[in-house]
C-alpha cells in the first residue's frame, strides 16, 4: 500500500513539474515573440530627412538664417484581414535618447498644418510627453486623427539650434541639407539614436505595446540636400498586451 501511495505522489509531482515547465515555456516564448497576430500591424515607417532655415532680417546682413535639421516620420498601420476591432487610439510615448547628438537640441513635434506645410506652427516639444492619435473616420494629421480601419500617423524629430548662417554674398540660398556645410556641421555631429513605445489600442480596450529604435538622420542628408528611407522589417519589434 505504501509503495502505491508513493507511486501516486511521484506521478502527481511529475505531472505538476511538467505543467509548470509548459507554463514557463509559454511565458518565455511570449516574452521573446510577443503577440503573433495583431488586429493592426505597423507595416512601414517612412523617414524624410532635410534641413530648414529660419531667415532673420537684422538690417545688416543679406543672409541671417537659423538652422535646424528635421526628420519627418510617417507610420503606416494596416488592418489584419480577419480583425473585427477598430482603432481607438495610437500613442507614441516614452521617448528615450540612446545616442546624444554632438550638436543641436533634440525636439519632437506634432503636425499642426496642412500636408504641404505640416509643422509650420509646431511649438510644443513632446520629447517627455505622449503623442496620441484618436481613431476617426479618416486620417487627419492636423487634428491628430487616424482612420479607425488603419491609416497613417506622423511626427517630426528635429535638431534645433544647430547654428546661424550669416553671409553678405548675393548667391541664392537653397534651404536643404547643404546649409549644414555652410555652418561647418558634419553628419557625425548630428547623428542621434532614439527609442520609443508605440501603443495600439482597439475599441475593445485591448492595448498592444512595442518598442521602436531609430538612428537618424539619413546618412546622405548633407550631400544630397534631402534624403529619405523606409523601414519595413519590424522583426525586432515585439508587441505585447498590456
Amino acid at each position: 500500500m505504501k509503495k502505491l501511495q508513493t507511486l501516486k505522489r511521484c506521478l502527481f509531482l511529475f505531472c505538476i513539474i511538467i505543467i509548470l515547465m509548459i507554463v514557463v515555456s509559454i511565458i518565455l516564448k511570449y516574452e521573446v515573440e510577443g503577440e503573433q497576430t495583431l488586429p493592426y500591424r505597423l507595416s512601414k515607417i517612412f523617414v524624410i530627412s532635410t534641413v530648414e532655415g529660419t531667415p532673420v532680417d537684422d538690417g545688416e546682413n543679406i543672409w541671417n538664417i537659423g538652422i535646424k535639421q528635421v526628420n519627418d516620420l510617417y507610420f503606416y498601420l494596416d488592418k489584419n484581414s480577419s480583425a473585427e476591432e477598430t482603432i481607438k487610439q495610437i500613442t507614441l510615448q516614452n521617448f528615450q535618447v540612446t545616442q546624444t547628438p554632438q550638436k543641436g537640441n533634440l525636439a519632437i513635434y506634432r503636425p499642426t498644418g496642412e500636408l504641404n506645410n505640416l509643422y509650420t506652427h509646431s511649438e510644443q516639444n513632446y520629447l517627455n510627453e505622449s503623442l496620441v492619435y484618436t481613431g476617426a473616420a479618416v486620417d487627419d494629421l492636423k487634428t491628430l486623427e487616424i482612420g479607425n480601419q488603419g491609416g497613417v500617423i506622423a511626427c517630426r524629430m528635429a535638431l534645433d539650434n544647430l547654428g546661424t548662417y550669416i553671409s553678405n554674398e548675393t548667391t541664392e540660398i537653397t534651404y536643404n541639407g547643404t546649409l549644414l556645410t555652410n555652418i561647418g556641421v558634419n553628419i557625425e555631429e548630428i547623428k542621434f539614436g532614439i527609442n520609443f513605445d508605440i501603443l495600439i489600442e482597439t475599441n475593445k480596450n485591448v492595448v498592444y505595446k512595442g518598442t521602436i529604435s531609430l538612428q537618424l538622420p539619413a546618412e546622405d542628408v548633407i550631400t544630397n540636400g534631402s534624403s529619405n528611407f523606409e523601414i519595413t522589417d519590424f522583426s525586432n519589434v515585439v508587441f505585447k498586451r498590456l
